[in-house]
């Protein structure tokens, strides 16, 4: 070991070395007696004067000289990631260009309100390969390329403004489509530039999201050479579905390799597999090339089960093992999806169901008391009251009709 570190460790040895002897020298000395002994001690005292006088002086000395090792380390790794973003580059036929352009629109998942998201990769020949998805004006995508695509790809520092309308450094051509902007290197092969409609939209949960994709697309990028292995990009693959999970779900972010876990358990497949159709189910396209936001797998499930069991005693429980979620799972996915409860959602399942039914029975067979209780309506003033603010009439009306 060499350099501003072993020094510092040198000299920390020294000092301590010098401290043991001030102490030694400033030890009761033993008695002896006559002038002898009074210029023994005056001898000592002075060398542990000097002793601890030494000290302070280095430790002073170690402690400017970290100061520098650590600037002129941290300017190193500037100098190093700088070298390595500007270094070699893949050919374009050795670019995944499906893949990341799957990547692309999976990282319009990543909150909402993002209108663009894009993957840069400066290639061998020149030129910068780029996929992307969602809608952004042509002058806005050149502005955004021509600023802090570009200074993320010449330095490798992470580039976010939270707001273009008071931004001085890359204002956008239109800030009302563009107010908040993302841009993360993945690795030293590219960056991902995010867009989003509303300012300060990319929050630190929201960013931590984004660099899950970005690991991922560094994955992706990265060859056997740069020592990533088939384990690295499957545990990549793994981190960044149950991380866009629990977002896209509103879970905590701790949940959601849990819930990744469920629906791989649910569906029978593997981990890795229900990874990918994570990933693929959250980067659907919709219109205009934008991802619509799908309904996820385990409330699409959840409404099956409350829709076959409708007529039947209804737990909890039952329908989140239905879904493949924990009971909080379950419920948060219901109010970010439907606004309501599971429990709120069956009673409107069953509210329908009187009223199909009520419309199909002849009042002398039935009794508007029997439909309600089929469909565990127990108090018929609620019932009543219910079904007129949903359908307009009384349902002694609906069933006479």
């Amino acid at each position: 070991m060499s350099g501003p570190g072993r020094d510092a460790v040198d000299v920390d040895l020294l000092v301590d070395a010098l401290e043991n002897v001030s102490a030694e020298l400033e030890a009761p000395p033993r008695p002896d007696r006559g002038d002898e002994a009074t210029e023994n001690r005056a001898v000592r005292e002075t060398q542990a004067y000097l002793a601890r006088a030494t000290a302070r002086a280095l430790r002073g000395d170690v402690a400017e000289l970290r100061l520098q090792a650590r600037g002129s380390g941290d300017e190193a790794r500037r100098l190093r990631q700088g070298r390595r973003l500007r270094g070699p580059r893949p050919a374009a036929a050795d670019v995944p260009v499906a893949d990341l352009e799957r990547l692309s629109r999976q990282a319009l998942a990543v909150t909402e309100g993002v209108t663009w998201a894009e993957i840069a990769v400066p290639t061998a020949d020149g030129s910068v390969l780029t996929t992307s998805a969602g809608r952004l004006a042509p002058a806005q995508v050149q502005a955004l390329a021509a600023g802090p695509r570009a200074e993320v790809l010449g330095h490798g520092y992470v580039v976010a403004v939270d707001d273009t309308a008071q931004d001085a450094r890359w204002p956008a051509p239109d800030t009302d489509g563009v107010r908040s902007i993302l841009v993360l290197p993945l690795g030293v092969w590219g960056v991902l530039t995010l867009t989003a409609e509303a300012p300060r939209a990319f929050d630190d949960a929201t960013r931590a999201v984004a660099r899950e994709v970005a690991g991922r697309g560094t994955g992706l990028l990265a060859g056997e050479g740069a020592g990533v292995t088939e384990a690295v990009r499957a545990r990549q693959l793994v981190v960044t579905a149950s991380t866009l999970l629990a977002h896209h779900e509103d879970l905590d972010p701790s949940d959601g390799f849990d819930a990744l876990l469920e629906r791989a358990l649910t569906a029978g497949s593997s981990i890795l597999a229900a990874a990918e159709h994570v990933l693929d189910e959250l980067g659907l396209p919709g219109d205009g090339g934008r991802p619509h936001a799908p309904e996820p797998a385990t409330l699409r499930r959840a409404l099956a089960h409350l829709e076959e069991h409708a007529a039947e005693d209804v737990d909890v429980a039952d329908v989140a093992q239905a879904a493949g979620l924990g009971v909080r799972g379950l419920q948060m996915t219901f109010r970010r999806w439907r606004g309501t409860t599971p429990l709120g959602h069956l009673r409107e399942i069953r509210l329908a169901r009187a009223h199909e039914e009520l419309r199909a029975s002849d009042p002398r067979d039935t009794t508007v008391a029997d439909i309600a209780n089929r469909w565990h309506f127990t108090h018929p003033g609620r019932f009543s009251v219910t079904y007129r603010e949903r359908y307009g009439c009384s349902p002694s009306a609906t069933l006479r009709s």
